[in-house]
C-alpha cells in the first residue's frame, strides 16, 4: 500500500552468484513512500534460501503429502520494494505476468481508509457469525476505494524473482516485491474512517499524490487479468493473505471491474475461486491453527517474530508492500518449520474469519 516513486520498468533478470564477503559496513535505511529513486535496494526481512533458479513452475507450497523442509537460511538479501503508480503499472504487471511461471505464489495484502461500517451496538466483531462478518466485509469493501495493494511473489521453496544487477553495498542478488498505489481513493469526499487514514499518513502515504499519480484500480484489474494465466493454466497458482477476507474482497472487487461483491458468503468463497484460480490459502488460519499459542492473535509481526523472521531496525513502514513480503516470510517458515505435516494442505480454500 503506500507510495514509493513512480519508476520506469525493469527487465526481468537472473543471476546465480557466489555469496560475495559479508557486509562490511552498516545496512542502509528502509525506504518509504513518496519520493523514492527507482532502484534502490533496501533490506527487509531475511529471505529463505536460496537455490538455483528454477527454469519451469515450481509446485506450490501445498500439495500432498508430507513437507519437506529446505536448509537452513543463507545470509540476508535485500529486496527492492517496487512503487507502482500511474506511470509504470504497465510494464511492472507485464513483468510479474513473465514471472509467475517459476514464481507462481502470489502474496497479496491491501490497504484501505478504514472500516465505516461496524458491527450492530453491543456486538463485537467477534461475536458474529461467518455470514455476518462477511456481510460487513460487503458493506466496505463495496463502498471504499482500494488505497494500496501489496505483492510478493514466490517458488515453491519461498525464493522470490531477482531483481537486474546486485546490491551497491553487499554484492549480492537483490530480490523484487511490489506495492501498487491507487488513485480512486479522495480523502477530501469519500467516507474514511479519520484515524485509519491518519496511521496511513503517518507510515508515509501521500493521498494527493496518490490522487494525482496513482493506478486506477479499474486499469489496474483490467491489466492483472490480462497478464494472468489463461483458464486452462492459472490451477497452477496460488494465492495467500494474512487475515485475507479484505484483501481477497478487494481482489474480487478489482478484477471484477469494480461491481458489487455477492451478495452471499457461500457466492463470494466460489466467486474467489473462479477467478482466482489454483488455490487459496489464509497464512493467519495456518498460524493459528497449528497447534503453537504464541502464534495466536499477536498480529503479522507478532507471528513473524515468534516464527524467527528476522526484523530490520528501523521497522520499515507498515504498508501494504511490506505486509506482503512479512506474509510471504510467515508461510515460508510455516512451511519449514514442519508445522502441518501436509504443508499445510488440509486449510486450503480457508479464509480467516469468513470460514
Amino acid at each position: 500500500m503506500a507510495s514509493r516513486n513512480a519508476g520506469g520498468a525493469a527487465p526481468a533478470a537472473m543471476f546465480r552468484l557466489r555469496p560475495p564477503p559479508p557486509l562490511a559496513g552498516p545496512l542502509p535505511p528502509p525506504m518509504f513512500p513518496y519520493p523514492m529513486p527507482h532502484g534502490v535496494a533496501v533490506p527487509f526481512v531475511a529471505p529463505p534460501p536460496r537455490f538455483p533458479m528454477p527454469h519451469r513452475a515450481a509446485a506450490p507450497y501445498y500439495g500432498g503429502a508430507a513437507a519437506v523442509r529446505p536448509p537452513p537460511p543463507p545470509a540476508t538479501l535485500s529486496v527492492e520494494m517496487r512503487s507502482v503508480t500511474a506511470a509504470n503499472f504497465e510494464s511492472e504487471l507485464d513483468l510479474i505476468g513473465s514471472l509467475l511461471p517459476m514464481f507462481p505464489i502470489l502474496v497479496v495484502d491491501t490497504e484501505y481508509p478504514g472500516a465505516v461500517h461496524r458491527p450492530a451496538a453491543g456486538r463485537r466483531e467477534g461475536q458474529l457469525t461467518a455470514d455476518e462478518r462477511y456481510a460487513l466485509v460487503k458493506a466496505n469493501v463495496d463502498e471504499l476505494p482500494l488505497v494500496q495493494l501489496g505483492l510478493t511473489l514466490c517458488d515453491g521453496r519461498g525464493n522470490l524473482p531477482r531483481a537486474p544487477g546486485l546490491d551497491p553495498l553487499t554484492g549480492r542478488p537483490v530480490e523484487l516485491a511490489w506495492e501498487f498505489n491507487f488513485s480512486d481513493f479522495d480523502v477530501a469526499a469519500d467516507r474514511h474512517v479519520p484515524s485509519s487514514v491518519a496511521f496511513l499518513q503517518s507510515q508515509g502515504i501521500d493521498f494527493h499524490l496518490a490522487r494525482t499519480c496513482g493506478v486506477p484500480a479499474a486499469a489496474f484489474g483490467e491489466k492483472l487479468l490480462a497478464v494472468l494465466p489463461d483458464d486452462a493454466h492459472r490451477d497452477q497458482l496460488t494465492w495467500v493473505a494474512f487475515g485475507g477476507a479484505y484483501d481477497f474482497a478487494y481482489l474480487v472487487k478489482t478484477l471484477g471491474g469494480g461491481q458489487p461483491l455477492p451478495e452471499t458468503r457461500e457466492e463470494f468463497l466460489y466467486q474467489v475461486r473462479e477467478m482466482l484460480g489454483g488455490r487459496v490459502f489464509d497464512a493467519k488460519y495456518l498460524a493459528e491453527s497449528c497447534g503453537r499459542g504464541d502464534l495466536r492473535g499477536v498480529g503479522l509481526r507478532g507471528v513473524a517474530t515468534n516464527l524467527g523472521v528476522p526484523r530490520h531496525m528501523p521497522e520499515p513502514p507498515c504498508l501494504a508492500g511490506p505486509k506482503s513480503l512479512t506474509a510471504c516470510r510467515v508461510l515460508t517458515l510455516i512451511r519449514r518449520q514442519g508445522l502441518y505435516p501436509d504443508g499445510g494442505a488440509c486449510h486450503e480454500g480457508i479464509i480467516d474469519g469468513l470460514e
